[in-house]
């Protein structure tokens, strides 16, 4: 089997593992159908899902089983309205079955663009900034970084990675008050960005890392949770400062917009 037929297959499979989660978290209400009374299994039918989006239940099956049918944008469209898909859950699936379409591949490094970006990061001390990468590769930092996080540069340039840190260290349960909502969210994130690369990657390998060392990663990483990219907030609990709400701003090279600065802002009683 050639890389393409690989990449297709896993695509297939993870579309087809989505739509399911997807379907057993929906109840009839949510859209518009009686509840009936012989529901032996939790969420919709597929029969249903195939009616709301104008398919053929048999077809739709298919689809469900990961077999060897190629939906087009209007089916996922489509199906997206049945599910109650949010914008960023419908691009999801559009990335996950349509990569070869959308041209701009993701890049783990890119020295000038990160010596570039630390610079920045460095301007806007004393608030915390990290320079890092969508699959969370932390590629540099400032000094309020390791004061309100940690000092990345102790930690192995192989596992410099925001979501290692989150799974691997007591230190992030201690600096994240809502270190379960905050590694969740990422782990939806990371999810996101896999949509582009179905096969053997980069992303891949570090999921697999993941899943290999964190019960709670792969918890949720199954959980088939797709989180969209708008501005984030996070708490962060300071030594001597004590628990500071950020809101996270990130900024990107235009050429380069794989690596960007995370910059925190504290939020202020009001704001």
């Amino acid at each position: 089997m050639n890389d393409a037929a690989l990449d297709n297959e896993v695509s297939r499979h993870e579309l087809a593992r989505f739509l399911r989660a997807r379907r057993e978290r929906l109840t009839p209400a949510d859209v518009g159908l009686p509840n009936g009374s012989r529901r032996r299994t939790p969420g919709l039918r597929r029969e249903e899902v195939a009616v709301l989006a104008g398919l053929s239940p048999t077809w739709y099956t298919l689809l469900e089983q990961g077999r060897n049918v190629s939906p087009s944008f209007k089916v996922l469209d489509d199906l997206a309205g049945a599910l109650n898909l949010a914008d960023h859950e419908r691009e999801y699936i559009r990335r996950l079955v349509h990569s070869r379409s959308f041209p701009q591949r993701i890049e783990r490094r890119h020295a000038p663009t990160e010596a570039a970006l630390q610079q920045v990061a460095d301007s806007l001390s004393p608030n915390p900034a990290y320079v890092a990468n969508k699959v969370g590769d932390i590629l540099g930092w400032n000094e309020a970084a390791v004061e309100w996080y940690t000092d990345f540069g102790r930690i192995p340039e192989s596992r410099r990675n925001l979501l290692w840190w989150l799974f691997t260290s007591p230190e992030a349960t201690e600096r994240l008050p809502d270190w379960r909502r905050d590694a969740r969210d990422q782990v939806g994130r990371l999810r996101a960005v896999a949509a582009g690369f179905p096969g053997r990657s980069f992303v891949s390998e570090t999921v697999d890392a993941l899943q290999q060392v964190s019960d709670e990663f792969r918890t949720w990483w199954h959980e088939y949770r797709v989180v969209n990219t708008e501005p984030q907030f996070r708490r962060l609990r300071h030594a001597r400062r004590g628990t500071v709400p950020m809101r996270l701003i990130t900024l990107a090279d235009g050429l380069h917009p794989s690596l960007e600065v995370v910059y925190h802002v504290p939020q202020l009683p009001g704001r």
